[in-house]
C-alpha cells in the first residue's frame, strides 16, 4: 500500500479522490505511525504554516488576529528548544481556554485560571474575526498534541474538510451545484465535483509535500526561514476569499 504522500492525487478518478479523501486522516496515522513524534509534529507544523501564510490575507474586512501568528511562531520555538516545555504548556493552556470561550461560550477555564483570563483580555478581545473560528479550532488541536505527544491528524483533516474544501474551493473554480430539479446538491455531488477540481488537487499535492519534506531531514531553521514564503494560495490569491462566512 502507497502512503499518503506517494498517491498520486490529479492522476486519481473522481470516484477514487473521494475515497483518498474519506481516507484521508487514517491514512496518514498510517503513513506516519512509525516515524518519531517529532517528525509527526514537524509534519503538522509545516502544514499549518503554509496554511496560516494564506490566512492571514483572507477576509479583509475582519481583523487579522495576531495571536494565530504567535502560536504558529511559539510552535516553532518549541520545536527548536527556544521556548521551554514549562512556557509552551502555560501557553497552550491559555490558548485553549481563551478558543473555548469563543468558540463555545463556555469561559470555565477563564474563570478558575487568573493567567488564561489575563491572556484572553489580551489577546481575544475582542473577537471579531469569525472567518478563523475554525482555524482557531484546529491550531487548539495542533497544540494539545503538541503536549500530549500523540499526533491524531484530526487538525489537518478538520481544516480541510471545515474551511478549504467547504467553502474556499468556491472562489477559484465552479462547483457543481443543480443535481435535481430542487435545485441542490447531494453531499456526495458536491464533495466529487470539489475534489476532481485543478485548485483541490493543488491543495493536497501541497499537503503530500509538507508531509514528505518533514521526512528529509533538513535542519529546523533553515525549514523555518523556507517556509516564511510557502503559501497554500499566494497573497492575491488569499485576498480574493473574504466573507465566506
Amino acid at each position: 500500500m502507497k502512503l499518503v504522500y506517494e498517491i498520486n492525487f490529479p492522476d486519481l478518478s473522481a470516484d477514487e479522490k473521494v475515497e483518498f479523501m474519506d481516507d484521508l486522516r487514517d491514512s496518514m496515522q498510517t503513513s506516519f505511525e512509525n516515524q518519531p513524534f517529532s517528525v509527526q509534529l514537524l509534519a503538522q507544523t509545516l502544514i499549518f504554516t503554509r496554511w496560516w501564510n494564506s490566512y492571514k490575507y483572507m477576509a479583509p474586512k475582519e481583523p487579522t488576529p495576531e495571536i494565530l501568528g504567535i502560536a504558529i511562531e511559539l510552535l516553532w520555538d518549541f520545536q527548536e528548544g527556544k521556548c521551554s516545555k514549562k512556557e509552551f504548556l502555560r501557553f497552550q493552556q491559555s490558548f485553549s481556554d481563551s478558543a473555548l470561550e469563543i468558540l463555545t461560550g463556555d469561559a470555565g477555564g477563564l474563570n478558575e485560571d487568573p493567567e488564561s483570563e489575563a491572556f484572553f483580555q489580551k489577546y481575544f478581545i475582542p473577537w471579531n474575526s469569525m472567518s478563523y473560528n475554525v482555524f482557531l479550532s484546529y491550531l487548539c488541536t495542533v497544540l494539545e498534541e503538541a503536549v500530549s505527544q500523540n499526533i491524531t491528524w484530526d487538525a489537518v483533516e478538520g481544516v480541510i474538510d471545515g474551511d478549504i474544501s467547504d467553502t474556499m474551493i468556491d472562489f477559484f473554480e465552479t462547483i457543481y451545484h443543480t443535481s435535481n430539479e430542487h435545485n441542490y446538491c447531494t453531499y456526495l455531488d458536491r464533495e466529487k465535483e470539489t475534489y476532481n477540481t485543478i485548485t483541490f488537487a493543488r491543495v493536497i499535492v501541497l499537503l503530500q509535500q509538507d508531509m514528505y519534506t518533514a521526512l528529509k531531514g533538513i535542519p529546523l531553521s533553515k525549514l523555518r526561514a523556507k517556509y516564511q514564503n510557502e503559501y497554500l494560495f499566494s497573497p492575491e490569491e488569499s485576498i480574493k476569499i473574504s466573507d465566506y462566512r
